[in-house]
């Protein structure tokens, strides 16, 4: 068998989780570097700038406490009112149960109300300063709240379930005795929509389908018709004498109005069916699945999101971390336990679709973009335990249980399965958060996964360093040294893992020395 020089290989990573790129990678290292194409698990994680898989912030509690015991916080909301103030006042709303609480800014609810039909979904919206409420029930009416006077919404509204601004007037839809129907308020009064410069468009009556979400983009008004005979229509104008509709695309539609989200200069949507996608992309390419921005994990999707639940879904957009939220529940489950992350800022770099990853640490029936204290905006969620939680928390931990990172490589062959191979030695790099201790594992091909622990730490200096035992580096970057992973192989795949509660881990390549050593002799 041939033997050949050791090879240090620095692997970088090149993409988020994938589940439809396949268990194994065969491409060859680029002279020392490879960058990993996918992730075959990313669960728990975010993305730093150069790629690195990060361990998920962490949340804590908004309430101290319980709004009521036991019920799910369905939907949350940002309300700020001017008036003739100097400084707007903050409220966060919050539907609990058949209620809708307060609070200002404290985390100590107030109740607005009560009766409402347990279990339907709320909307809200502001308008000349006004909080404007709908829900999926079909029996509330819409209300509004101005800080003061809480009432059923005047000026003769429909009874809708969503509502948003457009172009100086409150749009609205969702109504179920006439579901096809949009309807827009006069102009600059969300408290008429009767008199002369209201009215409504029909979106395509006795097709099929109900609209199911409404959305202001780039001046234009879209309108999601769904959730089984789906398509999408465009409101262009400005008057009711210039409004005009088109027929945007035919076969795909948003689940429900909390599915429909921003992030950069594009408008994303969620499809009951568990397909994510983008007007842009969608009006350049349509309904053609490699656009979709869920494309590397639509089977798992398909799989394991529970479709008969699509009305509960929620995305979230954090535009100060460049990454949206999407909460579902699993098949076989009701209540959302899983939420999905995309990262979309690597699109911007060239990259077709988001960096993907799963959160499996909180189970969160709603989420909503909030200002928190020191005016820094993040997404809350509401549980199903009457609790609201703030994420993007340092701390890496949720209601007192840490949370579990893991990362895992696709198999790698570094170019040829034919081959057989070595490792003499292995790396982790990462920015030091802390010492808890890491787990590295590695399998080579249908062998039991083999494992070793470190700890993390700001490293050793030179003269000191003990290979194996001891890490490289400074606080700011550390290179965790291992030898020998025991054994020729083909392919190879690589873990992390992490689980200490209240700290991070922040990897960012992973090292090997390879040497060839063989040919295999099976037929």
């Amino acid at each position: 068998m041939p033997q050949n020089s050791t090879q240090f290989i620095n692997h970088t990573f090149g993409g988020g989780w994938a589940t439809d790129f396949g268990p194994t990678f065969y491409g060859a290292p680029n002279g020392n570097q490879m960058r990993l194409p996918w992730l075959n698990d990313a669960t728990n994680c975010v993305y730093e700038f150069d790629g690195g898989p990060r361990k998920a912030p962490g949340t804590n509690k908004l309430n101290a406490s319980v709004i009521e015991a036991s019920q799910t916080v369905t939907g949350i909301y940002d309300y700020w009112r001017l008036g003739t103030s100097t400084t707007p006042a903050q409220r966060r709303i919050v539907h609990v149960n058949d209620k809708i609480y307060h609070d200002g800014g404290s985390g100590s609810f107030s109740s607005l109300t009560s009766g409402l039909e347990v279990g339907a979904v709320p909307h809200y919206s502001t308008f000349n300063d006004l909080l404007i409420i709908g829900s999926t029930s079909s029996v509330d009416v819409p209300k509004s709240w101005d800080q003061s006077t809480f009432q059923n919404l005047a000026g003769g509204p429909p009874r809708f379930s969503f509502s948003i601004r457009h172009q100086g007037k409150q749009w609205a839809a969702g109504n179920w005795l006439v579901p096809y129907r949009l309807y827009y308020s006069v102009t600059g009064n969300p408290e008429d929509w009767t008199s002369t410069g209201s009215g409504s468009i029909d979106i395509d009556p006795g097709d099929g389908g109900r609209i199911v979400a409404i959305a202001s983009h780039k001046n234009d008004l879209w309108v999601f018709k769904g959730p089984y005979k789906m398509s999408i229509h465009r409101i262009t104008g400005t008057t009711p004498s210039t409004f005009a509709r088109t027929t945007f695309i035919e076969g795909i539609s948003a689940a429900n109005q909390h599915c429909v989200f921003p992030f950069g200069d594009d408008l994303g949507f969620v499809s009951p069916r568990g397909t994510v996608h983008s007007l842009k992309a969608t009006d350049a390419y349509g309904d053609y699945t490699q656009s979709y921005m869920n494309y590397p994990i639509l089977s798992w999707c398909r799989d394991y999101m529970n479709q008969s639940q699509y009305q509960y879904w929620q995305a979230a957009t954090d535009f100060l971390r460049g990454i949206t939220v999407l909460t579902f529940p699993l098949s076989g489950y009701t209540d959302n336990n899983r939420c999905l992350m995309l990262d979309w800022r690597f699109m911007s770099q060239g990259e077709p679709h988001p960096r993907w990853a799963l959160w499996d640490f909180g189970s969160f029936a709603s989420l909503g973009y909030t200002v928190d204290t020191s005016n820094r905006p993040r997404i809350f969620a509401g549980g199903y335990d009457g609790y609201v939680y703030r994420l993007d928390q340092s701390t890496r931990t949720h209601n007192a249980t840490s949370i579990n990172y893991t990362v895992k490589t696709p198999f790698l062959t570094y170019g040829s399965e034919y081959h057989t191979k070595a490792i003499s030695d292995a790396s982790v790099g990462y920015a030091a958060r802390g010492n808890s201790t890491v787990t590295f594992g590695w399998t080579r091909d249908s062998n039991a996964e083999q494992t070793t622990t470190f700890t993390q730490s700001g490293g050793s200096v030179l003269d000191t360093f003990l290979l194996g035992t001891d890490t490289l580096g400074g606080a700011r970057f550390t290179q965790y040294f291992l030898q020998d992973l025991n054994g020729d192989f083909r392919s190879i795949q690589y873990r992390l893992n992490e689980n200490v509660n209240n700290s991070d881990i922040d990897v960012h390549n992973i090292g090997a020395a390879l040497t060839p050593s063989g040919y295999s002799t099976e037929n």
